[in-house]
């Protein structure tokens, strides 16, 4: 496989899921958090889908980049249960790419897609941060503060 393949897999899938394309991200809205996705090369031929969640009550533009979001992770460590076969999806040189990157694809429409959806609000993530699963990324510390307020 290479990176085309890869991040067009990737896209199809989340597109199919609900998420719409805008620039090389894709987004999706749901009440008042915005979920962006986006696939990003890392060392050699591994690469990383990374996951970043917009508050509209800390500012109403949402940025074109993954990194510019309130809160910011890699989709393994939101999924930790599914971490192996995400690193293997991406390892676009690993013997077993193949056969990882078609269960990621049914993770991403099935399981993943409602994660991503129940985390995509601002009840879903506060559940999230009170219960630990937030740990491993980026949060601002107004995002922080604004989810530990309600």
């Amino acid at each position: 496989m290479n990176d085309h393949t890869f991040k067009t897999g990737v896209e199809r899938a989340l597109l199919s899921a609900g998420f719409e394309r805008h620039g090389k991200l894709l987004r999706r809205h749901d009440s008042s958090v915005w979920t962006l996705v986006g696939t990003e090369k890392g060392f050699g031929q591994q690469w990383h889908i990374n996951v970043g969640f917009w508050l509209e009550a800390l500012g109403a533009a949402c940025p074109a980049q993954v990194e510019k979001t309130h809160l910011y992770f890699r989709l393994e460590r939101l999924f930790p249960e599914h971490h192996e076969t995400i690193a293997s999806a991406g390892a676009l040189d690993d013997q077993k790419q193949s056969e990882a990157f078609g269960k990621l694809n049914a993770l991403l429409v099935g399981e993943i897609e409602r994660g991503l959806r129940a985390l995509g609000t601002e009840a879903g993530l506060r559940s999230a941060m009170a219960a630990g699963r937030l740990t491993q990324g980026l949060i601002t510390k107004e995002a922080r503060e604004h989810l530990r307020r309600a």
